[in-house]
Parts: structure tokens; C-alpha cells; sequence
């Protein structure tokens, strides 16, 4: 079964969409629906990446308050440099 799905893009957007469907030898549906799947996979992996990392800390305390402490020494330099 299909639905038919409408999607309101700019003139420059879909000048880009339809050179990137002439690029990849394909016409305009097959190609959005080939980027539609590619995302919809992207996002399922990033999801299940995203539990496995929540079982186990990425960094140990030590490590976390190190790269916190960089980051707020980086942000700090940066306001300063006004």
C-alpha cells in the first residue's frame, strides 16, 4: 500500500533536490523515498547507540569534570576575547 505525501519545498531546495536525483540516475520520487529510508535507518541506529551508551558512563567522573572544566576554560577565553 502507498500514500501519497506532499512536501512544500523552496525554489532553491528543490533545485538542489532535483540535481541530486539527476546525479544519482533517478527520478525525483525514488530519490526522496531512497533519502527517506537512509534517515529513517540513521535515526533507528542513533537510537539504539544512544540506549547502549546509556547502560555504561561514556567517561569515568574523573574524566567528565576534566572535559567540563576544558570546556568552561575554552568559553571563558572565548567571552574574553570580545
Amino acid at each position: 500500500m502507498s500514500t501519497q505525501v506532499s512536501v512544500k519545498l523552496d525554489d532553491e531546495l528543490l533545485a538542489e533536490v532535483k540535481a541530486a536525483a539527476a546525479d544519482a540516475g533517478t527520478n525525483l520520487s525514488d530519490w526522496v523515498r531512497q533519502v527517506l529510508q537512509h534517515q529513517a535507518l540513521a535515526a533507528k541506529a542513533m537510537r539504539a547507540r544512544a540506549e547502549e551508551d546509556a547502560r555504561e558512563p561514556v567517561y569515568t567522573d574523573e574524566q567528565e569534570a576534566a572535559l567540563m572544566a576544558a570546556r568552561r576554560r575554552r568559553a571563558i577565553a572565548a567571552l574574553e576575547e570580545r
